[in-house]
């Protein structure tokens, strides 16, 4: 994972990530600062953290390839997308247990709005959160 600079440039920002220890909380800390670079809000920042956690989480989870993520500022809140090189579609687990099964429910929650995008090579789940 490359670290984007300290006050990133006001558009958007991509990653490719791999499996590495501790790559989860790099990623935490550079979205973090990223959102500060952009001006926003601060309470806001929990709910942007948490859902690129979990997507980026599943992915290095539940795949042998890369994530690819990308963050953009938009005129109201932030974009997200997670892309990766598996063909699975995302499937929600009932119940949700203490090992997982609450990512779908935790995106509904926190995003105003979310989608998958399959393509040829894998897909892209892009979520979107207003200020």
């Amino acid at each position: 994972m490359t670290i984007p600079p300290r006050n990133p440039p006001t558009g958007e920002l991509s990653w490719t990530l791999t499996h590495s220890v501790g790559v989860l909380g790099r990623v935490r800390a550079t979205v973090r600062d990223a959102l500060g670079g952009w001006g926003r809000p601060p309470d806001r920042a929990d709910d942007v953290v948490q859902v690129v956690s979990e997507l980026v989480g599943n992915v290095l989870r539940h795949t042998h390839g890369e994530a690819e993520l990308t963050l953009s500022p938009t005129p109201d809140g932030v974009e997200i997308a997670v892309g990766d090189h598996a063909r699975d579609l995302l499937v929600l687990q009932r119940p949700a247990n203490g090992d997982g099964g609450y990512g779908l429910r935790l995106l509904d929650m926190l995003t105003t709005t979310w989608s998958v995008e399959q393509h040829e090579a894998g897909k892209h789940v892009r979520a979107r959160i207003r200020r």
